[in-house]
């Protein structure tokens, strides 16, 4: 059930950071098993003018991309036989000079890759190329987690290697029985008026809106394993309605329920983060929320965008906001997200 006045409460809150300069605009939800509630606050743009945020504005969504699709589609893989956990990344991507890494490692960061890669002066051929040869740290694998964008570019050639084309795959078995229909990367023209902007993009020389903020994911065609995804609070919504379900939405199955139960089990008890595949958990290390559950989902975007599902409890919020519009230097949205989550949390009454 989901609580009004405690609604309220968390809307007011919102529109007191919007004053203070936390992020433009935002849209969220609420989400039990049965009831949601969405709200949508403040600007989608404020330079070179003033745009509100309406029902349908779309919003880049970062790093929610490896969860939400990426992460999502291994699974899928998984469950139909096409590769296991410890499946050695070389097996499928023969281009790789890293041995011994597993698609667990890639999927709880502990491969030992570096967390990013030096695109400047790059271009998709030689990304990929850094991509395939970057190398591992014997001293971090699997003892200590980095979160890594290149652990899910290659999960993203994974995926396209193993199905002929990562953006039909995910479209045809998630987004389509989720009823996702306005999610994708790389919006069309009809699409871009509605997109929420991002940063003013110096080297482009314009605000970035509708075109992925990732300078990775832009030179790899916007289509990418740890970024690219744009879409709406709705379709999010649907997304977290079906872990909330146990991998079933509106009597369809999605996902195995153990396969979200994988998911939210701890592979990293002895790292610096505990995490779960693709997820990070709400544990000791990574306290999101004081009043969730220990199977409590965590993913962030870079942009200001986040979803956190308590599996236990039956909770989950949604949060999409363009903290980063007009420039990424605004950092205040990451030391407030327990405080939003708490407010948020506490209006769902299980």
């Amino acid at each position: 059930m989901i609580i009004e006045e405690r609604v309220r409460c968390l809307e007011d809150y919102l529109h007191r950071l919007i004053k203070e300069g936390v992020f433009p605009g935002a849209s969220f939800s609420l989400l039990d098993q049965e009831h949601s509630c969405m709200g949508f606050l403040g600007k989608a743009q404020m330079i070179p003018e003033s745009i509100p945020v309406e029902e349908d504005t779309i919003y880049d969504l970062a790093s929610l991309t490896k969860v939400i699709a990426t992460t999502s589609c291994i699974m899928l893989l998984i469950e139909r036989g096409y590769i296991t956990l410890d499946t050695e990344i070389c097996e499928i991507l023969p281009l790789c000079s890293q041995r011994d890494i597993c698609i667990r490692h890639l999927l709880t960061h502990t491969s030992g890759l570096d967390a990013d890669i030096d695109w400047t002066n790059m271009n998709k051929e030689q990304l990929l190329h850094g991509v395939y040869n970057s190398s591992i740290k014997p001293s971090r694998f699997e003892k200590e987690v980095v979160y890594s964008d290149i652990g899910f570019i290659l999960l993203g050639l994974i995926i396209e290697q193993l199905t002929g084309s990562f953006e039909e795959f995910v479209q045809k078995n998630l987004f389509k029985p989720l009823k996702m229909k306005e999610t994708f990367f790389n919006p069309k023209e009809a699409y871009i008026k509605r997109c929420a902007a991002t940063e003013f993009c110096e080297l482009r020389n314009e605000i970035i809106r509708g075109v992925v903020h990732d300078e990775k994911a832009y030179l790899l065609g916007g289509i990418a394993g740890h970024a690219g995804l744009f879409s709406t609070i709705g379709d999010i919504t649907n997304f977290v309605k079906m872990y909330l379900k146990d991998g079933v939405f509106e009597e369809q199955r999605i996902l195995n329920q153990s396969t979200i139960s994988l998911m939210a089990s701890s592979y990293t008890p002895y790292a610096n983060s505990e995490r779960g595949l693709g997820w990070m958990l709400n544990r000791k290390t990574n306290i999101f929320c004081d009043a969730a559950g220990e199977r409590t989902l965590y993913h962030t975007g870079f942009t200001g965008t986040s979803i956190i599902i308590d599996l236990d409890n039956k909770k989950g919020f949604v949060l999409l906001t363009n903290r980063v519009h007009p420039t990424r230097k605004n950092t205040k949205l990451i030391d407030l997200r327990r405080h939003i989550h708490n407010m948020a949390f506490s209006a769902i009454q299980q």
